[in-house]
């Protein structure tokens, strides 16, 4: 930038290739931004931004809607276009994203804009209410694990939370679940690690490959993708778990799985082809699905839009957050839940825990930005609920508006069996004990349960984390249970699983040789 300030015939030079611009998201634009454009534009006015003040949500970056609010003010002569169609989200969505902005104060609330849904009538916000925390997060899994089954593809069901170490729990939960899930982060698929480093592996590959012992006796491309893949320590087996080491084997998987399609597009393509497709999506940041349900932070949500979508944690606390304190900051937190609202089509339920652990005090209460709204809630002026408040709260449980299941009993705290500490650990709550206390696990019985798993994942072309985790599997190995209710006291063995698993469980824990027969449900 300065050497547009400072040089004169290069900022000239500058201005004369690039003639006409067009700016997106214009309300995230921060003062060093805006500075980049006047020097591009010099004096000339030959630009079209677009934005929405009430989706300012980065001013932790610096951005702010001012440069939106003032832009007739700096150019008099704009043509001001308000887009008021939505063409995302159904009426009911709309509806409720529209309460959420009446109630917002602040220079950007005052330029907000009444949105009008132009798809058809869909189902009313679902709003629900939670015992605790691990409950909210079960619940959420079992309702997808029931879309799933009627037919929602996973790529189109999302769970949004505020704050990134929120995602841990629900991936616990889909994993216990059996639900396949990605986890999002802020960083685009091609600047990953991960990527960057296959991508100079294939690189190499496509220039030396007939030199590259990997590529020996290999022919068709996905097998030579793989097979590169696999040099940098990819299988085509998933790891158990989740955290970093699933996040970069779904990574790896998506490239094989690109390579695979761009195979059954272009039979004759090579790895130097292939090499080409991979430079040309990473400049245009054109990633590949990996398939599974979403998990989101609010932030890292914008832009995109899905079917289905789980807006969780939204209790006093976590939305508006803790550290928000100012009116300014709690207006942006309610810009965020506005935003997170919506990315969803169709579908959207709403929920919060009213407490972080099992047992512990029920001192929560639902968003302050849902007065009014919710069922049952009134306004801080004392109107009762308006958009987006019809039908009621589901208490308690994860059943569907129209057939809720039974209500859940209030649990006691999990308890470590060696030391007594009381557990808020989704895994140590698995175990039954801390990480850090010495385990009694029968070690063959915990890797005979782990050979049993790959059969079983294999057979049924799931990640083997959807069976059992790894630390089902070792609180099973420490339990060594007898019968079904003491394998269906094991944290991670729900009904299904105990139906679907249990023979084969209890007979591997007993010493028998299990025959992998059809597999039931």
């Amino acid at each position: 930038m300065g050497i547009l300030q400072d040089r004169q015939d290069i900022a000239e030079a500058v201005r004369a290739q690039y003639q006409h611009f067009v700016v997106d998201e214009y309300q995230d634009v921060s003062p060093l931004q805006q500075r980049l454009l006047d020097l591009w534009l010099g004096e000339r006015d030959s630009l079209c931004v677009v934005g929405d003040a009430s989706q300012t949500i980065y001013s932790f970056t610096g951005a702010t809607p001012d440069h939106l609010l003032d832009f007739r003010t700096r150019h008099p002569g704009a043509t001001v276009v308000k887009l008021v169609r939505d063409y995302r989200s159904s009426p009911q969505v709309v509806h409720l994203a529209n309460g959420l902005l009446a109630q917002a104060r602040g220079r950007a609330a005052e330029h907000r804009l009444e949105l009008i849904s132009q798809r058809e009538p869909g189902p009313e916000p679902v709003y629900t209410e939670y015992t605790d925390e691990p409950a909210e997060a079960e619940g959420a899994a079992r309702r997808i694990r029931d879309l799933l089954a009627s037919g929602v593809p996973a790529a189109e069901i999302a769970i949004l939370f505020r704050t990134n170490s929120q995602s841990e729990i629900y991936e616990q939960a889909l994993a216990d679940a059996g639900v396949p899930y990605q986890l999002r982060g802020a960083e685009r698929f091609f600047d990953r690690p991960e990527v960057r480093k296959a991508g100079v592996a294939l690189r190499g590959a496509a220039r030396f490959g007939g030199n590259d012992t990997l590529l020996d006796d290999v022919v068709d491309l996905p097998s030579q993708v793989r097979a590169v893949l696999s040099g940098e320590g990819w299988t085509s087996r998933p790891p158990a778990g989740s955290g970093a080491v699933r996040e970069r084997w779904e990574s790896l998987a998506a490239l094989a799985n690109l390579a695979q399609d761009f195979a059954a597009a272009k039979p004759d393509a090579t790895l130097g082809d292939l090499v080409a497709e991979l430079d040309e999506r990473a400049s245009a940041q054109h990633a590949p699905t990996v398939q599974g349900v979403t998990l989101a932070s609010l932030h890292s949500s914008k832009g995109l839009e899905w079917d289905v979508v789980f807006l969780v944690g939204v209790a006093e606390g976590m939305m508006p957050i803790t550290y928000a304190k100012t009116d300014e900051q709690i207006e942006e937190e309610r810009r965020l839940l506005y935003v997170g609202v919506t990315r969803a089509r169709q579908h959207l339920s709403v929920s919060w825990a009213l407490s972080r652990s099992p047992g512990g005090r029920p001192n929560r209460r639902p968003s302050r930005f849902l007065d009014g709204l919710r069922p049952g809630s009134v306004t801080t002026t004392g109107r009762g609920a308006r958009a987006g408040a019809a039908g009621g709260i589901e208490r308690g449980f994860a059943g569907s508006a129209t057939s809720p299941a039974p209500r859940r009993t209030s649990r006691i705290p999990a308890r470590c069996r060696v030391c007594g500490r009381t557990l808020s650990d989704a895994g140590e709550m698995k175990l039954m004990r801390c990480e850090d206390c010495p385990s009694d696990m029968d070690e063959g019985l915990y890797e005979r349960l782990r050979e049993w798993r790959a059969v079983q994942a294999q057979r049924s072309g799931q990640p083997a984390f959807c069976v059992f985790t790894d630390k089902t599997l070792m609180a099973i190995a420490e339990a060594v249970p007898d019968d079904e209710g003491d394998l269906a006291r094991i944290p991670g063995v729900g009904v299904r699983k105990l139906n679907r698993y249990g023979a084969d469980v209890l007979s591997i824990c007993a010493g028998q040789e299990v025959e992998v027969g059809a597999e039931g449900d």
